[in-house]
């Protein structure tokens, strides 16, 4: 992603004719910055957004996943886990519930998850 937002930025900068010279004066920024970030090299975000701005470029991250999605996704991964952990040791007594039984356990262990705190349902 980084590579395209330089080819990106490369592009518009060839288009417009603008040389770094004059990119460096109108961001405020040094000429070696200006060269070093259109070589692709490691420069802060607030220098690529300057030169963006320049060069009438956005700098979209545009997430793959909604945050509710990944949420989601997490706090069924963390349900699955503990009821199969349950289901697991109920096995080895013999005593596996059945799917109905499994599919409410399922529910509840997601219910109790989705009210603790973010942070617990990442770790």
């Amino acid at each position: 992603m980084y590579s395209q937002i330089i080819e990106n930025l490369r592009e518009q900068q060839q288009k417009m004719g603008i040389p770094y010279e004059i990119i460096a004066q109108r961001t405020n920024l040094g000429i070696a910055t200006v060269k070093r970030a259109f070589l692709g090299k490691n420069v802060s975000i607030s220098t690529l957004e300057s030169i963006a701005n320049l060069l009438e470029c956005n700098l979209n991250l545009i997430a793959k996943k909604s945050a509710e999605t990944l949420l989601e996704a997490q706090i069924e991964k963390k349900a699955l886990l503990i009821v199969n952990r349950v289901m697991h040791s109920s096995t080895l007594e013999e005593q596996r519930p059945n799917s109905k039984a499994y599919e409410a356990m399922l529910r509840r262990a997601k219910s109790q998850i989705a009210q603790m705190p973010k942070s617990y349902i990442w770790s």
